[in-house]
């Protein structure tokens, strides 16, 4: 978390408590959380953060490297403060999002048929483990 503060002050980002409070959240909840998901854990303890504020945070956040935006749900976007190269699995009955890692050729490489790659996210989708055992397979 102190390494994070450091690159953004080295930024000239200010950092208010809303923002920090933002960061740590995500920090500490690797749960690829939405907005909502965020308001409604830090509303009772900051009562005048609004969504507004939190949204402003992530674009924040993101726009300066710190957070990733993945728009894995087709209605809502989710936010993962893991900024190691990774994809994601999204379960479809119980909407749990796990990391997932496994090697892209592309992504070693760097290159694509001449084209630079900067970033790559696959969003595979199907029935945790979980919710298959208790369907019973």
């Amino acid at each position: 978390m102190q390494e994070r503060i450091e690159r953004l002050k080295e930024k000239g980002i200010v950092l208010t408590i809303q923002r920090l409070a933002v960061l740590e959240f995500l920090v500490e909840n690797c749960t690829h959380p939405t907005v909502d998901d965020i308001y409604k854990s830090l509303k009772e303890k900051y009562p005048t953060i609004s969504q507004a504020t939190i949204y402003s945070c992530l674009e924040l956040l993101r726009d300066a490297g710190e957070i990733q935006e993945l728009s894995i749900h087709r209605d809502k976007a989710c936010f993962d403060p893991n900024l190691r190269m990774h994809h994601h699995f999204f379960c479809k009955q119980c909407e749990k999002i796990f990391d997932v890692n496994i090697e892209c050729p592309v992504s070693m490489q760097g290159w694509f048929d001449g084209n630079k790659v900067e970033e790559v996210q696959a969003y595979l989708y199907g029935v945790c483990e979980e919710c298959r055992k208790k369907e019973g397979g």
